[in-house]
Order: C-alpha cells, then structure tokens, then sequence
C-alpha cells in the first residue's frame, strides 16, 4: 500500500503536538504497553507499526545480525536512516524498553543508546498468574512514578480514569470497522490510521464509519475470503496487495494491529467500580486472551477463537475461509508454533497456508505464486 499521504499527515500531526508542549513516547507496536496511562500524563503514545524493505534491513546490519526479526531490523533502519517521510522520528522525546520478545528489546535498546533517546523500562510478565499480577502492578506504579518525575506533577486517578475511557469509546469505534463488509486493504488502512493517530482520530474514524455505511464501496464476491493471523502488516509494507491481486480478501486480522489491539475494552460498570486505576490495568492484563504472550494455553486460545469465526463465518457466508499464518522471519515465538497451529487446524478441515517471509522486495514473486497456489487450492 502506498502510505505517503499517511506518513506525510502524521509527520504534520506530531509536529502539532510538540507545539503544544506535548512529548512523545515510542514504543515497539506489541500489547500490554498502558497507553493510557501515558496519555493521562500528558504524553503522546507513539506504537511503530512502520514495515520495511531491503534498504531499512540492511541498515541495521551494523547493530544485529541478519538473523534477527524482520520487523526488529527495519525498526533500527528506520532510525539508522530516516528516510524523508519518517524525519517524525526525530521529535520522540523518550522509548519505552519492553521485553515482548529478545528482538524487542535488542532493537529498542539500540534505537534509544545510538539515537541519544532516553530510555524508560517496562517489563511485562509473561506468565498470568496471581503472582504475575503483583509484579506487573509494581512496573505500573513505576512507570507511573517515571512519568511523574519527568513532568514534576502527580499523575491523579481522575486522569487516569478518564483516558481509560476515553481508549475504551476509541477502541469500540474500530471494533465496528472490524465488522464492516469491505475490502481488506480499506479495513486495514482505517485500523493502522486509528492506532497511529490514537483517540485525536476519533471524529474522524466516526465520519469515516458513517460514509462506509452509506455508500459501501463495491467489493469482489468471487474473491476468496481469508483470516489473517500471526504476524501484522505494517504501514509500507506490501504483503495485502499481493494477496488481493491474487484474488483474495482478509476479513479479520488476528494480529497486534487488528484483534490483538481493539478487542482490549473493559466493562464501563468494571471502570466505574474499581478504586485504583491501576487495577484496571491488571484486569486487562489477565484478560488479555488473544496476546501471544502473558497467558498459559496461549496457542490454544487462539486457535479456538480461529475455529469459532470459521464456523461462524461458514454458517453465516456458507463460504469456506482459508487461513493465512504469516510469520516475519525470525519471529521465534510465531514460527514455533507454525506447524502445531497448521496441523491442528487441516485436522479441523480448515486450510492453512504459513506464509513466512521478510520484507525483501525479490520476494514478492515467490510469494505471489505461494498465495496464488494456495488460493487455487480453496
């Protein structure tokens, strides 16, 4: 997708904020980071959910061995190179250290020492127990002591409180694009927008909502439908237009920037009830069901919820759905799982295609015949 108006608006919409006063926090794009309780202290939660190619790999080859996470690398380009459109990077004021996975926090540690970003941590556990819970609460109060230091105020409850809802009101806005019946690339570009931009795109995201209901662009019916899960994909990166020209439509995206982020809402009754915010944090952490991190039968829990919106979907559609595992290479935690994921899912009758790959642009021939292929076999 090209992401140049995008990129070019955001780099406007940052340069805005810092007018204002208002710093920026970026953050490898995974889950159980608290944005809300940086935006309560004022500050701009930035996710990087920016894909890559050779050039941005190949950047950081002076720091990480090509062997690392696709994803990882072109973080690191990103900042070895800043390319004209990504010159937004410059205005971050601080990273967040996080521990999803080794290359998370290999990455983030090298874009903060190289680029003089000073560095906040935040570790999340990766067991959900009772425990667990305890020690995540003490990185919440902090980070939260952190984020105090640097504005030299107390972060009060109310704040809290209030951006807790008001990400809770964002996220239910992009659960409806979730559910709209239009191409997967328009799905995919409206939910990478809304989680770059945040809660500032709410209005936006409502007209946006409304015009799709009134006049829904026409869509392919001969197209083959298909769930994406595994892997995101990113703002640049090519991989959904190679999947539509193939012939296909994603209808739901089981990823970070799809599911994994908008199904995060709490019980408003559940908000108005507990007296320290924080607990609400630790209540989503334990009912974070789809991350692929931070529950025991993880795996399991995914494919169940796979299994259930095929059914659905079948009874609904009566149309078959194909799934698309994707795995960014050198992803361990995803391509581990690949093959159990695939077998149990055929056994199931449903049919899988893992797709792994990084973001070289030679690839997309190979990886074209290997969507057409599996297409064909639908």
């Amino acid at each position: 997708m090209n992401d140049l108006g995008l990129l070019s608006d955001f780099s406007l919409f940052l340069k805005e904020k810092k007018e204002q006063g208002i710093k920026i926090i970026a953050f490898l794009a995974h889950d159980n980071i608290p944005e809300e309780l940086l935006d309560a202290a004022g500050f701009f939660p930035l996710r990087l959910i920016f894909g890559g190619n050779d050039d941005l790999m190949n950047a950081s080859h002076d720091y990480l061995p090509p062997s690392t996470c696709a994803f990882a690398q072109t973080c690191i380009g990103l900042f070895s190179i800043k390319p004209s459109q990504f010159q937004f990077l410059d205005l971050i004021d601080y990273f967040i250290i996080s521990n999803h996975c080794v290359s998370d926090i290999c990455a983030s540690e090298i874009i903060s020492k190289y680029n003089n970003i000073p560095r906040l941590n935040f570790y999340v556990p990766y067991i959900n127990s009772k425990n667990s819970s305890h020690y995540y609460k003490l990185e919440l109060s902090e980070l939260k002591h952190k984020l105090e230091e640097i504005i030299s105020k107390e972060i009060d409850d109310g704040s809290i409180l209030n951006s807790i809802k008001k990400y809770n009101t964002f996220k239910k806005k992009i659960l409806e694009v979730n559910s709209l019946e239009i191409l997967g690339s328009l799905k995919l570009k409206i939910i990478q927008k809304a989680i770059l931009f945040g809660p500032d795109f709410l209005s936006e995201l409502e007209n946006s909502l409304e015009q799709l209901r009134i006049n829904p662009p026409k869509k392919d019916n001969n197209s083959k439908d298909v769930l994406m899960t595994g892997c995101s994909i990113f703002i640049n990166d090519y991989l959904i237009d190679l999947i539509e020209e193939g012939g296909a439509n994603i209808v739901f995206f089981d990823t970070w920037i799809g599911n994994h982020y908008y199904s995060q809402i709490i019980d408003d009754a559940l908000i108005n009830s507990i007296k320290d915010p924080l607990d609400i944090f630790i209540h989503k952490f334990r009912e974070n069901k789809n991350s692929d991190h931070s529950v025991p039968n993880f795996l399991e829990n995914k494919l169940t919820l796979i299994e259930n919106f095929y059914r659905k979907y079948k009874q609904k559609t009566g149309k078959e759905l194909g799934i698309i595992n994707h795995v960014i290479k050198f992803c361990d935690h995803i391509s581990l799982m690949s093959s159990y994921l695939k077998e149990r899912l055929q056994k199931k009758g449903i049919k899988v295609l893992n797709l792994e790959r990084d973001y070289s642009r030679a690839n997309r021939g190979q990886l074209s015949t290997r969507i057409e292929a599996f297409l064909e076999m639908m």
